[in-house]
């Protein structure tokens, strides 16, 4: 897919001084189906790029991890369905291989969203209770007018909102509660929050209800 997923700055591969590598576990040869158990989804996971834009081979330490992939099996999830593209937090689940093919075990909630047929991110449906941010530019010249070079620029925490999830599920009450957030309202939400990407020149950012700060008019 064409959009580029990028790493939360607070989270890290590295303890203690040492790359922590995780290993699918690998479903025994003579167990053809694994079925998901309670609200979790089976999902096949996209190939990996193996090379850059200009076509050079990326060493597998360097490529992009991918964080999406077609649901093939589900338990009691509500929100997706057998064949849907989705989007998931990048450092959840449990990893699979299944019949020599890379899969991922998750829990329906650590799904970010559905994607459509046309791959585009603009275009995300998020689930429960998250919400896709088209971001502001960022400012390219200081208040005094000085020039800010590409990688200074302060970057900004508020946005446009392209599409609202369905809500959360009430623990108690078991009702939907719908985000009391709008399309097309301006939102400042907290600065290491979400999952981003980027699509066509654009930046997304996917938070969940809770990490919007404030609407702004």
């Amino acid at each position: 897919m064409a959009a580029q997923m990028t790493r939360p700055a607070a989270l890290s591969s590295v303890s203690r001084g040492r790359l922590v590598v995780c290993a699918a576990t690998a479903v025994p040869k003579q167990f053809k189906a694994v079925k998901p158990v309670g609200d979790r989804v089976l999902v096949k996971v996209d190939k990996e790029e193996a090379k850059s834009v200009g076509g050079v081979l990326l060493p597998a330490s360097v490529r992009n991890k991918p964080t999406a992939g077609a649901v093939i099996a589900l338990g009691d999830a509500k929100a997706v369905k057998l064949s849907d593209k989705v989007i998931y937090s990048k450092f959840a689940g449990t990893e699979l291989e299944v019949a020599g093919e890379e899969h991922v075990l998750l829990k329906e909630d650590d799904v970010i969203g559905v994607l459509p047929s046309t791959d585009k991110v603009a275009q995300l449906k998020p689930l429960g209770d998250r919400i896709l941010i088209k971001g502001a530019k960022a400012e390219d010249k200081t208040a005094g007018g000085v020039l800010l070079a590409t990688d200074s620029g302060e970057k900004p925490t508020f946005g446009t909102v392209i599409a609202v999830g369905e809500g959360r599920e009430d623990e108690e009450s078991k009702t939907v509660i719908k985000p009391n957030v709008e399309v097309g309202s301006t939102v400042m939400y907290s600065k290491y929050s979400g999952t981003e990407f980027e699509e066509d020149g654009e930046q997304y950012i996917v938070v969940r209800e809770s990490d919007i700060l404030a609407q702004l008019a």
